[in-house]
Protein backbone atom coordinates (compact mmCIF):
# COMPACT_ATOMS: atom_id res chain seq x y z
CA UNK A 1 0.00 0.00 0.00
CA UNK A 2 0.96 3.67 -0.73
CA UNK A 3 0.48 6.13 2.14
CA UNK A 4 0.71 10.14 1.10
CA UNK A 5 4.26 11.40 2.79
CA UNK A 6 3.35 14.03 5.26
CA UNK A 7 5.63 15.49 8.38
CA UNK A 8 4.94 13.73 11.71
CA UNK A 9 1.98 15.03 13.60
CA UNK A 10 2.52 13.29 17.05
CA UNK A 11 2.63 16.46 18.57
CA UNK A 12 0.79 19.08 16.74
CA UNK A 13 -2.64 18.53 17.93
CA UNK A 14 -2.86 18.87 21.98
CA UNK A 15 -2.73 15.77 24.59
CA UNK A 16 -6.44 17.55 26.07
CA UNK A 17 -7.93 17.25 23.06
CA UNK A 18 -10.95 15.20 23.61
CA UNK A 19 -11.42 11.72 21.28
CA UNK A 20 -14.57 12.98 19.83
CA UNK A 21 -12.79 16.29 18.30
CA UNK A 22 -12.45 15.64 14.76
CA UNK A 23 -8.77 17.43 14.66
CA UNK A 24 -7.96 15.07 16.99
CA UNK A 25 -8.71 12.12 14.64
CA UNK A 26 -7.31 13.44 12.12
CA UNK A 27 -4.36 13.70 13.45
CA UNK A 28 -3.98 10.69 14.76
CA UNK A 29 -5.17 9.36 11.09
CA UNK A 30 -2.48 11.28 9.28
CA UNK A 31 -0.10 9.68 11.32
CA UNK A 32 -0.76 6.11 10.57
CA UNK A 33 -1.00 6.81 7.43
CA UNK A 34 2.25 8.71 7.02
CA UNK A 35 5.11 6.41 5.55
CA UNK A 36 7.66 8.60 8.11
CA UNK A 37 5.43 6.76 11.06
CA UNK A 38 7.88 4.08 13.01
CA UNK A 39 7.45 2.20 16.19
CA UNK A 40 7.97 4.96 18.36
CA UNK A 41 5.82 6.95 16.51
CA UNK A 42 2.76 4.41 16.75
CA UNK A 43 3.92 3.68 20.64
CA UNK A 44 3.46 7.67 21.35
CA UNK A 45 -0.23 7.53 19.38
CA UNK A 46 -1.20 4.45 21.70
CA UNK A 47 -0.37 6.94 24.66
CA UNK A 48 -2.02 9.84 23.53
CA UNK A 49 -5.38 7.71 22.31
CA UNK A 50 -5.19 6.14 26.10
CA UNK A 51 -4.96 9.51 27.48
CA UNK A 52 -8.16 10.81 25.76
CA UNK A 53 -9.69 7.74 26.69
CA UNK A 54 -8.96 8.63 30.32
CA UNK A 55 -10.75 12.05 29.97
CA UNK A 56 -14.00 10.99 28.18
CA UNK A 57 -16.01 7.69 28.23
CA UNK A 58 -14.99 5.60 26.43
CA UNK A 59 -15.60 5.95 22.59
CA UNK A 60 -16.03 3.67 19.12
CA UNK A 61 -13.94 6.11 17.74
CA UNK A 62 -11.34 5.46 19.95
CA UNK A 63 -11.07 2.21 20.17
CA UNK A 64 -10.85 1.26 16.89
CA UNK A 65 -8.14 3.54 16.20
CA UNK A 66 -6.18 1.90 19.26
CA UNK A 67 -7.07 -1.46 17.83
CA UNK A 68 -5.59 -0.27 14.40
CA UNK A 69 -2.23 0.85 16.07
CA UNK A 70 -1.70 -2.18 18.00
CA UNK A 71 -1.99 -4.11 15.05
CA UNK A 72 0.32 -1.68 13.25
CA UNK A 73 2.86 -1.99 16.22
CA UNK A 74 2.37 -6.15 15.77
CA UNK A 75 3.54 -5.90 12.19
CA UNK A 76 6.59 -4.30 13.32
CA UNK A 77 7.68 -6.54 16.08
CA UNK A 78 9.43 -9.77 17.08
CA UNK A 79 7.25 -12.97 17.52
CA UNK A 80 6.25 -12.44 21.41
CA UNK A 81 5.55 -8.94 21.36
CA UNK A 82 3.45 -9.35 18.32
CA UNK A 83 1.37 -11.80 19.84
CA UNK A 84 0.66 -8.78 22.86
CA UNK A 85 -0.15 -6.65 20.36
CA UNK A 86 -2.55 -8.28 18.15
CA UNK A 87 -4.26 -9.62 21.47
CA UNK A 88 -4.53 -5.81 22.73
CA UNK A 89 -5.83 -5.35 19.22
CA UNK A 90 -8.73 -7.70 19.54
CA UNK A 91 -9.70 -6.50 22.86
CA UNK A 92 -9.61 -2.70 21.80
CA UNK A 93 -11.74 -4.43 19.11
CA UNK A 94 -14.50 -6.39 21.28
CA UNK A 95 -14.33 -2.80 22.58
CA UNK A 96 -15.56 -1.31 19.69
CA UNK A 97 -17.88 -3.25 18.91
CA UNK A 98 -19.77 -3.45 22.07
CA UNK A 99 -20.14 0.26 22.38
CA UNK A 100 -21.58 0.31 18.54
CA UNK A 101 -22.42 -3.38 16.98
CA UNK A 102 -22.46 -1.68 13.82
CA UNK A 103 -18.84 -0.67 13.50
CA UNK A 104 -17.16 -1.51 10.07
CA UNK A 105 -14.11 -0.85 11.22
CA UNK A 106 -14.92 -3.25 14.62
CA UNK A 107 -15.51 -5.98 12.67
CA UNK A 108 -12.32 -5.69 10.04
CA UNK A 109 -9.91 -5.31 12.78
CA UNK A 110 -11.31 -7.98 15.07
CA UNK A 111 -11.08 -10.02 12.02
CA UNK A 112 -7.37 -8.92 11.11
CA UNK A 113 -6.28 -9.84 14.76
CA UNK A 114 -8.07 -13.05 14.87
CA UNK A 115 -6.46 -14.11 11.44
CA UNK A 116 -2.73 -13.10 12.80
CA UNK A 117 -3.35 -15.01 15.97
CA UNK A 118 -4.80 -18.10 14.17
CA UNK A 119 -1.27 -17.94 11.64
CA UNK A 120 1.16 -18.26 15.13
CA UNK A 121 -0.64 -20.85 16.78
CA UNK A 122 -0.87 -22.40 14.06
CA UNK A 123 -4.54 -23.74 13.85
CA UNK A 124 -5.87 -22.73 10.44
CA UNK A 125 -7.09 -25.89 9.98
CA UNK A 126 -9.77 -25.29 12.63
CA UNK A 127 -13.09 -24.60 11.71
CA UNK A 128 -13.33 -22.55 15.29
CA UNK A 129 -11.03 -19.91 13.55
CA UNK A 130 -12.45 -20.15 10.20
CA UNK A 131 -15.72 -19.13 10.52
CA UNK A 132 -15.58 -16.35 13.13
CA UNK A 133 -12.90 -14.91 10.63
CA UNK A 134 -15.49 -14.84 7.75
CA UNK A 135 -18.24 -13.80 9.89
CA UNK A 136 -16.21 -10.81 11.03
CA UNK A 137 -15.45 -9.70 7.33
CA UNK A 138 -18.28 -10.07 5.80
CA UNK A 139 -20.02 -8.15 8.56
CA UNK A 140 -17.01 -5.42 7.67
CA UNK A 141 -18.10 -5.83 4.32
CA UNK A 142 -22.15 -5.71 4.78
CA UNK A 143 -21.56 -2.39 7.21
CA UNK A 144 -19.26 -0.23 4.84
CA UNK A 145 -17.17 -2.01 2.63
CA UNK A 146 -14.66 0.57 1.86
CA UNK A 147 -13.03 0.94 4.98
CA UNK A 148 -9.10 0.29 4.75
CA UNK A 149 -9.40 0.93 0.81
CA UNK A 150 -11.95 -2.36 0.76
CA UNK A 151 -10.49 -3.68 3.58
CA UNK A 152 -13.09 -6.53 4.31
CA UNK A 153 -13.14 -7.72 0.61
CA UNK A 154 -9.48 -7.45 0.04
CA UNK A 155 -9.49 -9.88 3.53
CA UNK A 156 -12.29 -12.12 2.19
CA UNK A 157 -10.32 -12.56 -0.95
CA UNK A 158 -6.89 -13.62 0.39
CA UNK A 159 -8.95 -15.84 2.70
CA UNK A 160 -10.68 -17.43 0.51
CA UNK A 161 -7.54 -18.16 -1.82
CA UNK A 162 -5.82 -19.38 0.81
CA UNK A 163 -8.26 -21.95 2.19
CA UNK A 164 -7.67 -25.52 1.09
CA UNK A 165 -11.32 -26.35 -0.86
CA UNK A 166 -12.65 -28.66 2.27
CA UNK A 167 -12.42 -25.78 4.32
CA UNK A 168 -14.06 -23.60 2.22
CA UNK A 169 -11.89 -22.04 0.32
CA UNK A 170 -12.85 -20.98 -3.30
CA UNK A 171 -10.94 -19.16 -6.27
CA UNK A 172 -13.96 -18.28 -7.83
CA UNK A 173 -14.66 -16.54 -4.68
CA UNK A 174 -11.57 -15.02 -3.74
CA UNK A 175 -11.49 -12.94 -7.62
CA UNK A 176 -15.25 -12.04 -6.92
CA UNK A 177 -14.04 -10.45 -3.66
CA UNK A 178 -10.96 -9.13 -4.46
CA UNK A 179 -12.57 -7.26 -7.57
CA UNK A 180 -14.71 -5.13 -5.64
CA UNK A 181 -11.75 -4.35 -3.74
CA UNK A 182 -9.86 -3.05 -6.18
CA UNK A 183 -13.25 -1.18 -7.12
CA UNK A 184 -13.50 0.69 -3.53
CA UNK A 185 -9.42 0.90 -2.98
CA UNK A 186 -7.99 1.46 -6.75
CA UNK A 187 -4.79 3.40 -4.80
CA UNK A 188 -4.45 0.11 -2.78
CA UNK A 189 -1.29 -2.16 -4.37
CA UNK A 190 -2.02 -4.72 -1.97
CA UNK A 191 -5.72 -5.43 -3.93
CA UNK A 192 -4.06 -5.32 -7.49
CA UNK A 193 -1.11 -7.67 -6.37
CA UNK A 194 -3.63 -10.39 -4.64
CA UNK A 195 -6.40 -10.02 -7.57
CA UNK A 196 -3.71 -10.94 -9.74
CA UNK A 197 -2.83 -13.94 -7.72
CA UNK A 198 -6.04 -15.15 -7.57
CA UNK A 199 -6.67 -14.93 -11.15
CA UNK A 200 -3.27 -16.52 -11.85
CA UNK A 201 -5.05 -19.44 -9.39
CA UNK A 202 -8.20 -19.64 -11.66
CA UNK A 203 -5.75 -19.75 -15.42
CA UNK A 204 -7.01 -16.67 -16.13
CA UNK A 205 -3.86 -15.40 -17.00
CA UNK A 206 -4.50 -12.82 -19.69
CA UNK A 207 -6.17 -10.92 -17.11
CA UNK A 208 -3.78 -10.94 -14.05
CA UNK A 209 -1.21 -9.82 -16.40
CA UNK A 210 -3.51 -6.47 -17.25
CA UNK A 211 -4.23 -6.60 -13.53
CA UNK A 212 -0.54 -6.40 -12.91
CA UNK A 213 -0.10 -3.57 -15.92
CA UNK A 214 -3.06 -1.39 -14.22
CA UNK A 215 -0.63 -1.72 -11.31
CA UNK A 216 2.24 -0.81 -12.58
CA UNK A 217 0.31 2.16 -14.25
CA UNK A 218 -0.53 3.45 -11.00
CA UNK A 219 2.98 3.05 -10.03
CA UNK A 220 4.05 5.02 -13.06
CA UNK A 221 1.65 7.56 -12.32
CA UNK A 222 1.99 8.56 -8.58
CA UNK A 223 5.72 9.47 -9.35
CA UNK A 224 6.87 6.80 -7.71
CA UNK A 225 5.96 6.19 -4.42
CA UNK A 226 7.31 4.67 -1.19
CA UNK A 227 7.43 1.07 -1.73
CA UNK A 228 7.24 1.42 -5.50
CA UNK A 229 10.39 -0.90 -5.94
CA UNK A 230 9.43 -3.92 -3.56
CA UNK A 231 5.94 -3.73 -5.39
CA UNK A 232 7.60 -3.73 -8.82
CA UNK A 233 9.78 -6.67 -8.09
CA UNK A 234 6.35 -8.86 -6.64
CA UNK A 235 5.20 -7.57 -10.02
CA UNK A 236 7.69 -9.18 -11.74
CA UNK A 237 7.79 -12.44 -9.93
CA UNK A 238 4.10 -13.05 -10.63
CA UNK A 239 4.82 -11.99 -14.31
CA UNK A 240 7.73 -14.27 -14.67
CA UNK A 241 5.01 -17.15 -13.60
CA UNK A 242 2.34 -15.84 -16.19
CA UNK A 243 3.90 -15.17 -19.48
CA UNK A 244 4.73 -18.78 -20.06
CA UNK A 245 1.33 -19.57 -19.81
CA UNK A 246 0.25 -17.36 -22.51
CA UNK A 247 3.26 -17.95 -25.01
CA UNK A 248 2.17 -21.67 -24.63
CA UNK A 249 -1.76 -20.33 -25.84
CA UNK A 250 -2.99 -22.29 -23.24
CA UNK A 251 -7.08 -22.47 -23.74
CA UNK A 252 -7.36 -20.79 -20.11
CA UNK A 253 -5.10 -17.79 -21.44
CA UNK A 254 -8.15 -15.53 -22.44
CA UNK A 255 -9.25 -12.50 -21.01
CA UNK A 256 -13.35 -12.93 -19.75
Amino acid sequence: MFWVPVFSLIFIFSLSATGADPAFLQGIDRQYESVQTTSQDLLQTESRILKALEQKEASEDLAWRLARTYYALADTSTDNAAKKYYHQCLQRADQTIALNDRSAWGFFLRGLCRGKLGEMQGIWSSLSIINPLKNDFKNAARLDPSVSQGGPHRALGKLYLELPGLLGGSVDKSVDHLKQAVALGPKFANNYLFLAEALYEQKNYLDAKNTLQDLLTFIGESDEPPGAHQIRQKVQILMAKIEPWIESQSPHAQRN
